[in-house]
């Protein structure tokens, strides 16, 4: 139940997303370090979050119900779930959090200029 209302908390991540973004925004795909993600079209990154929600629900909940976890601690087939599940939600609002901070940083300082520093005056 807990894990099914996390899945819900990512649609609605993703929903807030979809209106908040500017419409040329790019969503990371985390692979691993931050150096190493890859940014996609908002539309896809938002979607390919979800399907990785959506997978990790769906894996867990087969391997929780079935016989393979028929002897594991009773606690443990509770807990599994929604913990892996708040950190898909919370990579997804970090993901969401990145390109937000990237489209502000791209409209505030436009193509060509460049921020000028604090320097003496000439």
């Amino acid at each position: 139940m807990i894990s099914g209302l996390l899945l819900l908390g990512m649609v609605g991540a993703a929903c807030y997303a979809v209106v908040s973004l500017p419409k040329g925004a790019r969503v990371p795909l985390h692979a691993g370090t931050p150096e190493y993600s890859i940014w996609l079209p908002k539309a896809v990154g938002l979607a390919a979050w979800l399907a990785a929600g959506a997978v990790a629900f769906a894996a867990l909940a087969t391997v929780t119900l079935s016989s393979v976890a028929a002897n594991w601690v009773t606690s443990m087939r509770v807990t599994l779930p929604p913990a892996v599940m708040c950190v898909a939600l919370a990579a997804e609002v970090a993901a969401i959090i990145s390109a937000r901070k990237r489209c502000g940083a791209q409209s505030r300082w436009p193509r060509g200029s460049h921020r000028q520093t604090a320097g003496p005056a000439r």
